[in-house]
């Protein structure tokens, strides 16, 4: 398998090379980095969420402690606008306003996840909430510093394992240890950072142990036993369990920086491990995946490095990735190995003409080898590279933004034709406007026309795809995929009444989507046939989030919070696109009295009766959360105790956006614990 290490090796002297300044330790407390400021380190200008016009939000502090889950997309699933595939707690990414796979990006401090994840619903992401700081979520386009691949939306995860800024203390640290009786979960966390001088140092690692999940009732849905019994075949009575869904999980990192009164130079190291079963309704009792990835980071910033420029970043990711199918029998089924490399040059201009921002260069280079007798795809390289201007200007209480990129796809197979197999442009633009209205209103709206490259699994795949059940045919004439998007939010920063609602329209140009034709193929098991293909498309909906006035009772405080969410997605030459969340409607009430804090909150899904070509309806369900947490006096340290009861009801609960409902429901009744402490 050929490597992308020259290019990556050319990323690091070039990093190192503008690392080379004088050293001096920054003023204390001079760049503070805490939730408060909720800056978004993914919007162009790293603004705050009522700042920009792209729809963002942002999971971090306590909440992210309390609702942290075994993978990214569990994590995030309650988050509106957001839900998740699920093939197990392992295995389950974000999918943002109906969307997921490829069109929606993973980033950790805005370098790119590199693992295989969008390729399949039984792929995890090789990033585990544990060690999450912050979570920032674009939802909507974010292609313009981040690619065409961004098309759906963007998950950042903040981990900050290269340190940016000396700490004021030399040596902090924090460890948390949590369990979950639904999943048997048995996790530990800790994290070391430090520094003195110029040099700021950071550490951390983990381990998590899940068990077969906890279910309530049988695992494949009424509806699929239904038609497996007209069918003639006998349903798996499979109940109070998910066979075979369980994790072995564990990895770490380390970091650190250089810190200059102009800027910092830094990088990591971080090695991610699992092993997870695959649920018994692939077929194969005591199937598993075996992963492991090992990323180096380097990220470098240089301020006012001349009159016309205020800050110069360079962020770039090399990762070694790797995944074996492993069968009941002990023998390797599929082998995937992967070697991708991402860099992105920012730069940000001072002042001209009233306008300020950003623009800069992205380059990947994506090597895939997928080997064995279930392979899906023939080994193939796809280089990105890109270039992005972002622009904004305030005319009074309206502030316009501005930006564009132009990226070029190379997909390579091998062969002799000497040339790319796959070569084309691709261009994306936005055009914005918040306008900030007294008592703490603004308005935004953003529409964005972007471009997007069909994948090397579109264009090429040809062979079974067991997690999905079916056999995927690509096809190599596809074309560029075209959506204009509109978001219009109307936010409340401050004051009694907080909070936001935003609608939005995408409509689609040659959406790609795998297709069923009702024909089966296959050698021992016939699978049904999915042809990759084109179709124009309408995606509509709206999230809301609002936080009514607090009311204070003596020394209480009694605060709440309702959202709602909803996807609407439709082919225009008639039917459903698969996959589609449904209705959501929820509510919370927390109850703080000083250290101590309790919250109940209940969110209603209702049923998907407009299913896409091939998928069954899925019946609504409720879901009851109660937390309970209490941050303990402690002397020269912080702890923080939590409980918190899950899907108190029991329901049956499956996630329609995910391929793998009918037979893999959501954890039953269960209760999660941890401590954490921070020294």
């Amino acid at each position: 398998m050929n490597t992308s290490f020259p290019a990556w090796a050319g990323h690091t002297l070039f990093l190192f090379a503008l690392g080379i300044f004088p050293a001096r330790a920054a003023d204390e407390g001079s760049r503070p980095d805490g939730l408060a400021q909720v800056v978004i380190t993914a919007s162009p200008l790293r603004e705050s969420i009522f700042e920009t016009a792209q729809p963002v939000a942002v999971l971090g502090g306590d909440d992210l402690v309390r609702l942290r889950a075994v993978s990214l997309g569990e994590t995030l699933s309650a988050q509106p606008g957001v839900s998740a595939t699920y093939f197990g707690p392992q295995a389950s990414r974000p999918v943002i306003r109906g969307i997921g796979g490829e069109r929606v990006q993973v980033y950790e401090d805005g370098g790119a996840a590199l693992d295989v994840s969008a390729l399949s619903s039984d792929h995890a992401v090789t990033l585990d909430p544990l060690l999450a700081e912050r979570i920032e979520v674009v939802r909507g386009p974010a292609t313009l510093l981040y690619g065409n691949g961004a098309s759906g939306g963007l998950v950042n995860v903040i981990t900050n394992r290269i340190p940016e800024s000396i700490p004021e203390r030399p040596v902090t640290a924090a460890v948390e240890l949590r369990g979950d009786t639904a999943l048997e979960e048995r996790a530990v966390a800790g994290r070391v950072d430090g520094g003195s001088g110029s040099f700021a140092w950071h550490a951390d690692a983990h381990k998590r142990d899940t068990s077969d999940v906890r279910i309530p009732g049988f695992a494949l849905s009424r509806a699929l036993r239904e038609q497996l019994a007209e069918a003639g075949e006998q349903p798996d009575d499979m109940h109070n369990r998910l066979r075979n869904s369980h994790s072995e999980t564990y990895g770490g990192s380390a970091g650190g920086a250089w810190i200059g009164d102009r800027g910092f130079a830094g990088l990591s190291v971080t090695r991610y491990d699992t092993d997870y079963g695959l649920p018994d309704s692939t077929g194969e009792i005591g199937a598993h995946i075996d992963m492991r990835q090992t990323r180096y980071d380097l990220k470098a910033e240089l301020r006012q490095p001349s009159e016309w420029l205020n800050t110069v970043r360079v962020r770039s990711t090399y990762t070694d990735y790797s995944h074996g199918e492993i069968e009941s029998t002990g023998e390797t089924g599929t082998l995937f190995e992967q070697a991708g490399s991402d860099t992105r040059l920012v730069a940000d201009h001072a002042p001209l003409f009233g306008w300020r921002g950003t623009f800069g260069v992205q380059y990947r280079d994506v090597d895939l080898d997928v080997t064995g007798e279930e392979a899906l795809l023939p080994p193939s390289r796809t280089r990105n590279t890109g270039v992005f201007v972002f622009e904004e200007r305030p005319f009074g209480p309206v502030t316009v933004e501005a930006g564009a990129r132009l990226e070029r796809q190379e997909i390579t197979l091998p062969g002799e034709r000497g040339g790319p197999d796959y070569d084309r442009n691709a261009a994306s633009a936005s055009l914005g406007a918040v306008w900030h209205l007294p008592s703490d209103y603004s308005l935004a709206l953003n529409v964005t026309a972007t471009q997007r490259h069909p994948t090397a699994t579109e264009l090429f795949a040809d062979g079974p795809h067991l997690a999905a059940r079916r056999f995927e045919i690509g096809d190599p004439t596809l074309r560029r995929e075209r959506a204009t998007t509109f978001d219009l939010s109307v936010r409340k920063a401050a004051g009694e009444w907080t909070g936001s609602a935003t609608a939005f329209l995408s409509d689609y140009s040659r959406y790609i989507y795998p297709e069923l034709t009702g024909e089966l193929a296959g050698d021992e098991e016939p699978l049904p046939v999915a042809h990759y293909v084109q179709r124009n498309a309408k995606f509509r909906g709206f999230e809301l989030e609002l936080r009514p006035p607090a009311l204070a009772i003596s020394t209480s405080v009694l605060s709440s919070r309702v959202f709602a969410d909803y996807v609407r997605a439709t082919l225009k030459d008639g039917g459903d696109v698969p996959l589609i969340p449904p209705l959501r409607i929820g509510g919370e009430l927390t109850f703080e009295q000083g250290a101590f804090a309790a919250g109940v909150s209940a969110t209603w899904y209702d049923r998907q009766n407009k299913p896409g070509a091939g998928e069954l309806p899925t019946p609504g369900f409720t879901l009851v959360d109660l937390d309970l947490s209490y941050r303990l006096p402690a002397r020269a340290r912080e702890v923080f105790v939590y409980l918190r009861g899950e899907n108190l009801l029991d329901e049956e609960a499956r996630r329609h956006a995910s391929p793998l409902k009918d037979v893999a429901p959501l954890p039953g009744r269960g209760v999660a614990a941890g401590v954490r402490v921070q020294l």
